[in-house]
């Protein structure tokens, strides 16, 4: 593995979050024990087409940023700890919960530590 794999990954799990935030908003939201609503429903696709966007953003990284890869993949590897952090405090709180919330954090985690790893010279 190295870190143009770990970016691919990163991407191929914000499309798959994406896709749900954006076309199975109420299964999504539900699977993290929130309650729906509409207005639930318009945050949970305008988030859906944000992980979109990352994921392209993420996809593309790989390919332009030559030899600032490593710069990028310790940015990225920021970005994936805060992620950890905002979902933990939302479990630890119980604002967020179920399957969606716990794979998500693990998820995140891990490339997290990918990334860091992986970008390190």
């Amino acid at each position: 593995m190295n870190l143009k794999t770990v970016f691919r990954i990163g991407a191929i799990v914000l499309l798959i979050n994406g896709l749900g935030g954006l076309f199975a908003t109420e299964m999504f939201m539900e699977a993290a024990n929130f309650t729906m609503s509409p207005s639930l429903l318009t945050i949970g696709q305008f988030m859906g087409v944000t992980f979109l966007i990352m994921a392209l953003i993420g996809w593309r990284t790989a390919d332009l940023a030559n030899n600032a890869l490593p710069a990028f993949g310790q940015l990225y590897a920021i970005t994936q700890a805060m992620w950890v952090a905002i979902i933990g405090y939302h479990i630890a709180i119980g604002a967020a919960g179920g399957p969606t919330a716990y794979a998500n954090i693990v998820i995140t985690a891990l490339l997290g530590i990918l990334f860091f790893f992986y970008s390190k010279k």
